[in-house]
């Protein structure tokens, strides 16, 4: 049963009470990511999310992570593009224990000179991580290319020089100004009363102050735009793809449907040709990331470097082909994938609590279970190859990869989509 509560400072609340389960999930949702950074405060939402782990008036960082391991909790955070998570999962006994700690963090963290310093240091090592990971900077790589010079084209991580830049002063601006309660949905899936995380809450963030909307930025996409990063490895690391519709587009269920059917399984397309039947990669799958106001959708293959062009002529092969490839079967076994999918991860109470929030931030309100899986079997062919048609536009696609340009048998530089 879901129910929500709205705080008379704009704390929005949304728990799913489900008496059978002995766990409690519970998120912290703020709306605020790298989109809503200014260039010099580029990577100041991902350094927050770090320092709210560092300690408070109360607790030390040691106190916080031995409090969640003697209870056998999981409590962690992530930052994307437009909201940043704080969450935790605990039996359900720990609840009022893990809220505390966690309400405790969000308001009370000291952020101090000697810890920020400290953590410059953890961050400049995840970026280094990073960019030693191919397969990941290729996708941060292609979101540059798909728009540069817009917070949606920048790495969430930040930059060197930004996070040198970064001092105790700006994170507490930083937070005073994008961790409102008008920006705050609070979100628990488990054997936890509705009643209870309202009490616990409205009680903890009755001081938490209203803000003001930050206005998002407007991307700009150039078509057929490319980029090639020569990096000594074994692999070329490719991505493909374009700008699509944004999060509340009415196609993002036969979008679900196509993506599944190009590279969402070994039954995919790109799994099928690349993998089974040509032996050219080990990893491919297709992908797509959908905003408030706009969206991307690609395809990822990773592959050695001397079939650059055997990988590049099946990829745009199946772009040019798929309107015909489809088939009506082929919707139909993707949904019953989709929708089996979907029906598991409910066993989850974290999914759960996933879903309650991001139907609270991106719906004004949870989506019920039913109706997704309605909406999903109302797919029809149709609906997915006109999708299929405006999507696999050969003009509209870009591309990036990450890889030893020597290896490669021809000039990549010169490759186009068409």
């Amino acid at each position: 049963m879901y129910q929500k509560t709205v705080l008379p400072n704009g704390i929005r609340i949304v728990t799913e009470y489900l008496p059978h389960v002995r766990s409690a999930a519970l998120g912290a949702w703020f709306e605020v990511g790298s989109r809503q950074e200014e260039p010099e405060e580029w990577g100041l939402s991902h350094f927050v999310e770090h320092m709210m782990f560092k300690g408070t008036s109360t607790h030390s960082a040691r106190e916080i992570a031995e409090i969640m391991d003697q209870r056998g909790g999981q409590l962690n955070a992530f930052t994307e593009r437009e909201q940043t998570c704080y969450y935790f999962k605990v039996l359900d006994e720990h609840f009022s224990t893990a809220a505390g700690l966690l309400q405790d963090m969000l308001l009370n963290s000291l952020f101090l000179p000697a810890d920020v310093e400290k953590e410059k240091g953890v961050i400049m090592e995840e970026l280094r991580m990073y960019e030693d990971s191919p397969e990941d900077f290729v996708h941060d790589l292609f979101s540059h290319v798909l728009w540069p010079g817009d917070p949606l084209g920048r790495s969430i991580l930040g930059s060197e020089e930004t996070i040198q830049a970064c001092t105790p002063q700006r994170l507490r601006e930083y937070v005073a100004k994008h961790y409102t309660a008008d920006r705050l949905v609070i979100a628990c899936a488990g054997n936890v009363r509705h009643e209870e995380v309202v009490e616990s809450f409205a009680r903890a963030f009755a001081r938490l102050p209203r803000g003001n909307t930050p206005l998002a930025s407007h991307p700009r996409n150039t078509p057929g735009s490319c980029s090639f990063r020569d990096k000594d490895i074994e692999q070329v690391h490719l991505c493909l793809g374009a700008p699509a519709i944004a999060r509340s587009d009415e196609r993002r269920y036969p979008l679900q449907v196509l993506d599944a059917i190009m590279g969402g399984g070994v039954s995919s397309l790109l799994f099928q040709q690349l993998r089974e039947e040509l032996g050219l990669v080990y990893s491919t799958y297709s992908f797509n990331c959908l905003y408030s106001d706009t969206g991307f959708y690609g395809v990822y293959a990773g592959f050695c470097p001397r079939n650059w062009d055997r990988v590049w002529d099946v990829i745009t092969g199946l772009f040019r082909n798929i309107p015909q490839l489809i088939t009506a079967d082929m919707v139909e076994r993707s949904k019953q994938q989709l929708r089996s999918g979907f029906i598991l991860s409910l066993e989850s109470t974290s999914a759960r609590m996933s879903r309650l929030a991001k139907g609270e931030l991106y719906e004004g309100g949870p989506i019920p279970p039913s109706a997704v899986l309605g909406a999903l079997d109302q797919v029809q062919h149709g609906e997915v190859m006109d999708l299929a048609r405006e999507i696999y536009d050969p003009q509209r696609w870009s591309w990036a990869a990450v890889g030893p340009s020597r290896l490669i048998k021809e000039d990549v530089s010169c490759r186009k989509i068409c």
